[in-house]
């Protein structure tokens, strides 16, 4: 029976793997996800036919293929770089093919592979990427996977170099753990003065800030019920003013569940970082999520997601009591 798997990554380029060799295929799968964080969306097959169809519809940048399948069944299938997975340190390939000896060290296959011209950091890491600018949204149907510090890492980071406004949008946000600095006005108090359409909300905006190193943010607001309250044309009209009127460059958006309108919130961000975890219950909360934005509409908003794996553990989460 032909079978194909898919592994999570941020979409960025396809790393495919075509071998008959199932255990040995999703270790291999494992150690290279971790040696190319967030450069590639990884694919597995099994066999040849499955792969041709894949490989017709989509750009592979990169293919590791088993020498099992024969040099005709290999040659129809087109990607930028070729690797054949051998048995022996001295096989015999296409012309297009790289040979890697299937049982090195891991290390190794990496250095191989990396020394044929693909890099590690094929793109640019977050500190150091200048294109990120606009409303930039968090947000993951998965729970408790360190999303909130990645925001608040992402906008120091990016602080560095441009105006950044970090914006707590959740319905629990933890703001005594994160918000020791509270300026006494919080989101509900700013929402309350853009209702009241001052001549000049920049400035007013200004006055309410506190700063985590060079970022500015807004308090969260204490009570979830009024959060839900808010409506979507109230959030709209604040990223307007915030875009058009204010300094900021770089507006985070920390997102939760309970947000009037989110599909829309999400629609407006230029990019989206989504965090999971690699369990079975996270990965079907994600795959919900994507067709639930396809089906009303919003399949777009996946164009501009970047998918993060959290480095939190099965075991932790079934420790957790909240099973959300």
């Amino acid at each position: 029976m032909s079978v194909i798997k898919k592994e999570y990554g941020s979409g960025y380029g396809n790393f495919v793997i075509c071998d008959r060799q199932g255990e040995y295929s999703e270790n291999l799968l494992r150690v290279l996800r971790d040696s190319f964080p967030g450069d590639y969306q990884f694919h597995i097959f099994y066999d040849t036919e499955k792969l041709r169809k894949f490989t017709g519809r989509n750009k592979a940048e990169i293919l590791l293929i088993g020498s099992e399948f024969a040099a005709e069944e290999r040659r129809t299938i087109t990607a930028e770089r070729k690797f054949l997975l051998t048995e022996k340190r001295d096989g015999q390939g296409l012309p297009e093919e790289q040979v890697l000896f299937r049982y090195q060290s891991s290390d190794s296959m990496i250095k191989e592979i990396c020394m044929s011209g693909i890099s590690r950091k094929k793109r640019p890491r977050i500190r150091n990427e200048p294109s990120i600018k606009g409303i930039i949204g968090i947000y993951s149907p998965v729970h408790r996977v360190g999303k909130t510090k990645f925001a608040l890492h992402l906008g120091e980071q990016l602080a560095e170099k441009k105006a950044v406004l970090y914006l707590n949008m959740e319905g629990y946000s933890g703001e005594r753990f994160y918000f020791s600095d509270n300026p006494g006005q919080d989101l509900g108090t700013l929402l309350y003065y853009v209702k009241q359409n001052l001549d000049n909300p920049g400035l007013k905006i200004s006055t309410m800030t506190g700063q985590i190193g060079k970022m500015d943010y807004i308090m969260p607001m204490e009570n979830e019920y009024d959060l839900r309250q808010v409506k979507k044309e109230e959030w709209m009209e604040l990223l307007d003013i915030l875009q058009e009127e204010c300094i900021y460059e770089v507006i985070i958006l920390d997102l939760g569940d309970c947000l009037d309108g989110l599909y829309d919130i999400l629609k407006r961000c230029s990019r989206i970082y989504t965090h999971y975890i690699e369990e079975d219950t996270s990965i079907a909360k994600l795959e919900q999520y994507e067709n639930n934005l396809r089906a009303a509409g919003y399949g777009d908003i996946l164009a501009r997601t970047v998918k993060k794996k959290s480095g939190r553990r099965r075991a932790a989460v079934e420790k957790r009591t909240d099973a959300g």
